[in-house]
């Protein structure tokens, strides 16, 4: 039960920690645009997005990589936490200036990163085996 939990939290936060951590990446290769008060124009965006993407895969692959047996309800567990927990943090946000592209792209890679990451999982493993 513990190695479960943490394996679904433990990913999450990890995935929230390389986002918040691409900021000064971004910061530097697209200056001005991530300022407080500015709206970025759609590249910087664009980049943001994909880098959510690919910590999305990394660590729902994380996730099934370290979790027990039954790998798949643990993937699923850590794609609600991150579901609810994305839309309650664009709801505020919604009416912020932003391109209401930006949040749903999010929302909607979500599953998509959650599955590959899962798939990804699965073929290591079976190569592995």
């Amino acid at each position: 039960m513990v190695r479960s939990i943490t394996a679904v939290i433990g990913s999450y936060l990890l995935s929230i920690v390389l986002v918040l951590a691409s900021d000064p990446l971004l910061r530097q290769i697209f200056p001005g645009e991530f300022d407080k008060g500015h709206v970025p124009s759609n590249p910087p965006l664009l980049a943001s997005t994909a880098i959510f993407i690919a910590v999305s895969i990394l660590c729902a692959w994380l996730c099934a990589r370290f979790a027990p047996p039954r790998k798949e309800r643990h993937v699923l567990a850590f794609f609600l936490l991150g579901e609810v927990l994305g839309v309650a943090s664009v709801i505020p946000n919604w009416s912020s200036g932003w391109p209401h592209w930006y949040w749903l792209s999010w929302l909607l890679s979500w599953p998509v990163s959650c599955w590959l990451g899962l798939a990804l999982a699965r073929r290591s493993a079976a190569k592995s085996a």
